[in-house]
């Protein structure tokens, strides 16, 4: 009996001793995932990073709580910085190049880190901004998703009281979207606990994105400190992210989850306008330190020291990986990931493998072998001087030369794989009813963003063209929009437009053409818009504003498979312009 009680112990001792140095991620059987992203959110939008204006307790003590990285690059604009999260790979790779018309749209055999939690048997949820496709099977439901609530484009026009979409229909919400995103994360996060599963919760809040809108209680406290509009919603906004990522953070604490969560928060780019960001150099839509070094947190509780500072140079790519080291999920990638786990750094471990950060945009290059960065034609010493002030270029021309080669070997490398032609999917059986929204056609005569395009005879009605806008200022026959589709089941399909029309105008003959059959209707009923309430508190300057339009059935067509061009004509302008169009609606009967 005494030899079996000693042999007992000795048993339990072992195990005890094994446990101590048990790795992090056996610890914890199937770890949760919340990762957080907002958008526009600059390195100085936290007050933990020296702003005396914004008030981010809750973040800020996330960090204090977990680790921080204090060198985190992201890529210059939106829908690039998403394309690099989800799949491990530089965006060039992925085929996103920008931000609309299909740049945005992310290659179908892209495997993103939805599909690799789903294949592990996780709960996977989306609730706020995707903008890496629209269309099905672009859109997150057809990219691993388990539910989406939220909306596809690059920004949303309202924050108020918005119909957004949820599981592919119409969703109509009540009160301000960062909010109403929030709870259904919570709802998604409490429904998976309940059945027991593992949950990836992706969470990409829309703000502080413009348009600058914010609830009162936000921008009246930030104005009392002397702030001025646009700043006082930016930093009201930021503010209101914090208390959402307390209300998260309770939800977790409540269902006692939270040292079984993984939880990740992050910019997508640097700030849309110059403010306080910390002397970084630069701003949204530019490859310097203030456009693509962003605030990343990451907090295990229990399993990440409190108050780890990373210092060495970590991206966006490298996060996928990472979880994959802390979760223990394999997954077989048929192409090879860009990023490297930092797990080790988590750890304590110093030893981190020396590399090069690239990013371009619209050409513009950068590379970073830390400390040193290399941006188009100058050098600077990144840790010594973050505003690059002082280039270095001309002491050290042998460094930048390595620099930019190694910079054009891999542009070389990765810049085939970016899409070049981009055709919207039409006739899935899931999804019959395709879109075309303006903002994705091509204009001809080629759109240009210029002041005087009430004068070129079709433009977009708020000069950029970005999500939402539509085609206006159409007083030339000559010119048409365009889109591109690619049909996957032939059948019959409706046409159906959205548009407004003055009544001075009614009475113009429009066209559309899709491929070698066409249908031609003339409209008879007037329809002029109206925007919804305002909500702004800066006037708008590049976004159009949300309003209603009249809907109209023309006509069928049959289609068979295989790749097309839609081609809307005006063939006959009454009044002044034809109509103001939104959409083109595609719905397979």
């Amino acid at each position: 009996m005494k030899k079996s009680f000693q042999f007992i112990v000795f048993v339990l001792l072992l195990l005890g001793t094994f446990s101590c140095h048990v790795p992090m991620h056996d610890e914890v059987k199937s770890p949760n995932v919340l990762l957080i992203i907002t958008d526009d959110q600059a390195y100085g939008d936290l007050s933990m990073n020296g702003n005396s204006w914004v008030e981010t307790p809750v973040i800020d003590k996330l960090a204090s709580e977990g680790a921080y990285a204090n060198h985190f690059y992201v890529s210059p604009v939106c829908a690039p910085t998403r394309a690099s999260l989800l799949t491990g790979r530089y965006h060039q790779r992925t085929g996103v190049t920008g931000v609309t018309r299909g740049r945005e749209d992310m290659r179908l055999d892209e495997v993103t880190v939805a599909d690799v939690f789903k294949s592990a048997g996780y709960a996977t949820g989306i609730f706020g901004k995707w903008h890496n496709g629209a269309h099905y099977p672009y859109h997150p439901m057809g990219r691993g998703f388990d539910e989406f609530v939220g909306f596809t484009s690059g920004h949303w026009s309202n924050y108020f009281n918005t119909t957004i979409e949820k599981n592919g229909k119409p969703y109509k919400t009540n009160g301000y979207l960062p909010d109403v995103l929030t709870d259904e994360a919570i709802s998604f996060i409490n429904k998976s606990n309940q059945e027991g599963k593992p949950f990836f919760c992706y969470l990409p809040y829309q703000t502080p994105h413009t348009p600058l809108q914010v609830p009162d209680k936000y921008f009246d406290k930030y104005k009392s400190k002397g702030v001025d509009d646009f700043n006082a919603c930016i930093y009201g906004m930021c503010e209101n992210i914090d208390d959402n990522v307390g209300k998260l953070l309770s939800t977790l604490d409540n269902l006692q989850i939270r040292e079984n969560t993984v939880v990740i928060y992050l910019s997508d780019n640097g700030p849309l306008n110059y403010r306080f960001n910390n002397e970084l150099k630069g701003r949204k839509g530019q490859v310097d330190e203030g456009g693509v070094r962003v605030p990343f947190i990451i907090n295990w509780a229990k399993q990440i020291k409190k108050g780890v500072i990373i210092d060495e140079a970590l991206a966006h790519i490298d996060i996928l990986p990472t979880l994959l080291s802390l979760t223990n999920i394999k997954y077989s990638f048929d192409k090879p990931l860009d990023g490297e786990s930092f797990k080790s750094l988590l750890e304590g471990d110093k030893a981190f493998p020396k590399r090069y950060l690239f990013n371009e945009f619209f050409g513009r290059k950068r590379v970073l072998a830390d400390p040193y960065l290399m941006v188009e034609n100058s050098l600077y010493d990144i840790r010594k001087d973050a505003s690059q002030k002082d280039d270095l270029s001309h002491e050290k021309p042998e460094l930048y030369d390595s620099l930019k080669n190694a910079f054009d070997t891999w542009f070389q490398e990765v810049s085939p794989k970016q899409i070049e032609e981009k055709f919207i999917p039409v006739g899935y059986n899931d999804y019959p009813k395709t879109i075309l929204p303006a903002h994705e056609a091509d204009l001809f005569p080629p759109f240009e963003a210029r002041k005087d395009r009430r004068h070129t005879g079709i433009a977009y009605h708020s000069l950029y063209g970005w999500a939402h806008d539509w085609i206006d200022f159409w007083t030339n026959t000559e010119a048409y929009a365009q889109w591109q589709i690619e049909v996957i089941d032939s059948g019959e399909y409706e046409l159906e437009i959205y548009y407004a029309l003055a009544p001075e105008d009614v009475g113009t003959n429009l066209q559309i053409q899709i491929g070698e059959q066409s249908v031609e209707f003339a409209i008879d009923i007037p329809f002029e818009h109206e925007a919804f309430k305002n909500y702004d508190r800066v006037v708008r300057e590049q976004e159009a504003p949300e309003t209603n339009w009249n809907r109209l059935n023309v006509g069928k067509l049959n289609l068979t498979t295989g790749k097309y061009k839609v081609q809307v004509h005006a063939l006959e302008i009454k009044g002044s312009k034809t109509i103001e169009l939104k959409e083109l609606h595609l719905i397979k009967n």
